[in-house]
């Protein structure tokens, strides 16, 4: 059975991916997701997961890196948010036609019109059409179920997409909720071997 426990959005992700401990991550940090990929680079570093983890010069390159890890057949994972995610768009239709299934969580940001730092979701359906599964949770529960479910939904032979969990910048990333976390065990066993 698993426990209740206090955490941000963002770190309820982060706690999601550890306990999937995904092959590659590689990633490039931009607020309001910078959280996810800072804690999961201390699990890493503290030995909690046994993770390929590649800190890159781009979000460009994060995910040009997290397509090449899953064509070789790695189970992959990144975070992004806003003018991140518009940098990967160009890799962004090249992992979806070439139907790898990358998990990339999007904490949604407004594009930058004057440094805009405030939650929209224009960078999510600026890649709406990209071919991309999109799952969007309300609030921070949602966002670690939701971290899990992609991975099942995107490795299915029958789905084969890359897929994003996305979360409301600031509003779910930044704020405490009481989150349900599964067992260790029960999630490794639900999403199975890659």
């Amino acid at each position: 059975m698993g426990k209740v426990m206090p955490l941000e959005g963002n770190n309820a992700i982060a706690e999601a991916m550890r306990q999937i401990n995904p092959d590659v991550v590689a990633a490039y940090p931009i607020t309001p997701s910078t959280e996810i990929v800072q804690t999961f680079a201390k699990f890493v570093s503290d030995g909690k997961v046994t993770t390929n983890f590649v800190a890159v010069e781009s979000e460009h390159s994060a995910m040009s890196a997290c397509t090449a890890a899953a064509a070789a057949g790695g189970r992959v994972m990144n975070a992004t948010s806003a003018n991140g995610l518009a940098l990967m768009w160009e890799i962004l239709y090249i992992t979806a036609s070439l139907r790898q299934p990358v998990v990339l969580n999007l904490v949604n940001r407004a594009l930058s019109g004057n440094i805009n730092i405030h939650c929209d979701h224009s960078d999510g359906m600026g890649a709406r059409d990209s071919g991309w599964i999109q799952i969007y949770g309300e609030n921070a529960q949602e966002g670690y179920d939701n971290c899990i479910q992609c991975v099942a939904i995107s490795e299915r032979e029958d789905v084969r997409l890359p897929s994003m969990n996305c979360i409301d910048g600031f509003f779910v990333s930044h704020a405490y909720e009481m989150v349900e976390v599964e067992e260790d065990a029960a999630v490794q066993e639900w999403v199975g071997p890659y």
